[in-house]
């Protein structure tokens, strides 16, 4: 009888005969075991789909739940701390991407006084603009598919300070009811630690970075920050809200590839446990013998010199017993066989096998060059972290100059520029360089601005202050050392030609100076002469 007949039937009796007390523990009971079945019926529902797979939810669209993309978000985090074979892909395009570093600038001189203000900024360096920040962020985007900027604005001097938001603290997407695509507030959910160790959740809301708060319908009684998020993603499709790990194709086979190689290295433990076979005659007795004559060794000497057999021992069996090694070969699995596993991670990530240590594939061609595929991924990366930093730093521009009241005029330029991918020949981008801007003349052609050429020219040799050094030899809008370097070569060659042809004077009207020069070239003549006269003699 249920806990609901006890009450239709006799209620009150059993209230008077037992009390009420019993009846609460029963009702207790009672809704533990209802949400116990609902997990049950939960697990089972999650067991009909194929092991490895998410389950979907349906919101007009198909895209991974929250918590499906948490799962799948702490899979990939750890895949890429313990997979060598997913480590290794994430860091090779990292290091493609940024291992030459970036050259940033504006064309106006006080924007790129902000620009690099903002750069310098060691709160901005420590988590995007130096080298190694700039580095863990592309391995961020490739394990967590998405990042969540935040900007902190002085209000004061007008300068900003960037931070990210970690991904797992975001829980929710807020999008304009009338275009999904218009992102306008994000929901965060994070455990607040103080100095003393207490702490509790926290909820909040944070406008995206394009917002017109004018506009938007905030949603009502809840916390909305002021700090605004640029959410940067990559994975998953156009109609997702969030990204989705571009590791995630390469998990399943790089986990096979793994196993793989640990059922391969358990055979050949396996098939090493008995490295020879020996037969004996006179059965147990000779057994039993043979025993103890392996568990010594005798030198030439025939003193006992180790308990036990070491590399390189001899054995000496009497007439009718046979040792021999057990001969395994064919037994084991061959290593080759497990390459497809290898081959779809490299798939997967968009690698070539030559990247995972496979250097049998490779060649000079493969070494000094990259297949187009590959480059072009590796650019089109470039490309994507080019536009971040320009919406970034355009946002901290703005931001700054509408504070200091600094008029900029239109969209401020910001110039970002990657150095060539491929090193290929350095002379050969030089003179190329050099050709547009001489028309394969020997002087500039005017197809090409000093400032231009010269950070061209500077970037082609891979330096990495190219910026500062364009700055000193050719400033915008001032006298730089390639111009004065060109007026130092125009005096010299004028003073040249002056020198070997000087202007015709009639005899009447020449100085005692001009009269001394053509007496001077007359003697360097004859002084010629007199010379090729020896020489020839």
């Amino acid at each position: 009888m249920g806990l609901l007949d006890v009450f239709r039937s006799n209620g009150h009796l059993a209230v008077q005969e037992t009390g009420i007390e019993p009846l609460r523990e029963q009702l207790a009971n009672a809704d533990a075991n209802l949400g116990l079945l609902r997990e049950s019926l939960a697990e089972l529902e999650l067991a009909r789909e194929d092991a490895g797979w998410l389950r979907f939810m349906l919101q007009g669209d198909i895209e991974f739940s929250r918590q499906g993309l948490a799962d799948i978000i702490h899979m990939s985090r750890l895949m890429f701390l313990k997979n060598p074979l997913i480590n290794r892909g994430v860091n090779i395009q990292a290091t493609y991407v940024w291992g030459q570093g970036v050259n940033i600038h504006a064309e106006d001189e006080q924007v790129n006084e902000l620009v690099q203000a903002f750069m310098d900024d060691p709160a901005n360096k420590a988590e995007l603009t130096s080298h190694q920040a700039q580095t863990m962020k592309e391995v961020d985007l490739q394990v967590l598919g998405n990042l969540f900027f935040v900007f902190f604005l002085d209000p004061t001097s007008g300068a900003t300070r960037v931070r990210t938001i970690p991904v797992d603290e975001i829980q929710e997407i807020i999008c304009n009811p009338e275009d999904r695509r218009e992102p306008w507030y994000y929901k965060r959910v994070w455990t607040e630690i103080g100095v003393n160790g207490a702490g509790g959740q926290r909820t909040a809301y944070y406008p995206d970075w394009k917002l017109d708060t004018a506009t938007a319908t905030p949603p009502a009684g809840v916390q909305i920050a002021e700090q605004p998020v640029y959410h940067v993603r990559v994975g998953g499709l156009t109609d997702m809200r969030f990204g989705v790990p571009e590791t995630y194709q390469a998990i399943d086979w790089a986990r096979a590839y793994k196993s793989f190689l640990e059922d391969r290295a358990t055979v050949a433990r396996a098939l090493s446990v008995f490295a020879s076979k020996l037969s004996a005659r006179g059965g147990s007795r000779g057994v039993a013998a043979a025993k103890s004559k392996l568990g010594t060794t005798y030198s030439s000497t025939g003193g006992e010199i180790n308990p036990a057999p070491v590399a390189g021992s001899t054995i000496i069996m009497g007439e009718g017993n046979d040792w021999a090694p057990i001969g395994v070969r064919g037994a084991t699995i061959d290593p080759e066989e497990g390459r497809r596993f290898l081959l779809m991670v490299c798939a997967a990530l968009g690698l070539p096998e030559t990247f995972f240590g496979d250097v049998s594939t490779g060649n000079l061609a493969t070494a000094k060059s990259l297949d187009r595929p590959t480059e072009l991924k590796f650019r089109d990366r470039q490309e994507l972290w080019a536009d971040v930093l320009r919406n970034i730093l355009e946002y901290v521009v703005s931001k700054a100059t509408r504070r200091n009241g600094v008029t900029t005029g239109e969209t401020p330029k910001i110039s970002v520029e990657f150095p060539n991918i491929l090193e290929g020949d350095t002379g050969a981008r030089i003179t190329s360089i050099v050709t547009a801007a001489t028309l394969a003349g020997k002087a500039t052609a005017g197809t090409i601005d000093d400032r231009t050429l010269t950070r061209l020219l500077l970037q082609a040799l891979g330096l990495d202050n190219a910026e500062d050094l364009t700055d000193l030899i050719a400033p915008e809008g001032g006298e730089g050392i390639a111009a004065q370097m060109r007026q130092q070569k125009a005096d010299a060659v004028a003073a040249i030609a002056k020198a070997t042809h000087p202007p015709t004077v009639p005899p009447d009207q020449q100085t005692p100076a001009t009269e001394a020069f053509a007496e001077a070239l007359r003697d360097l003549r004859a002084a010629v002469g007199a010379l090729a006269d020896d020489h020839r003699a």
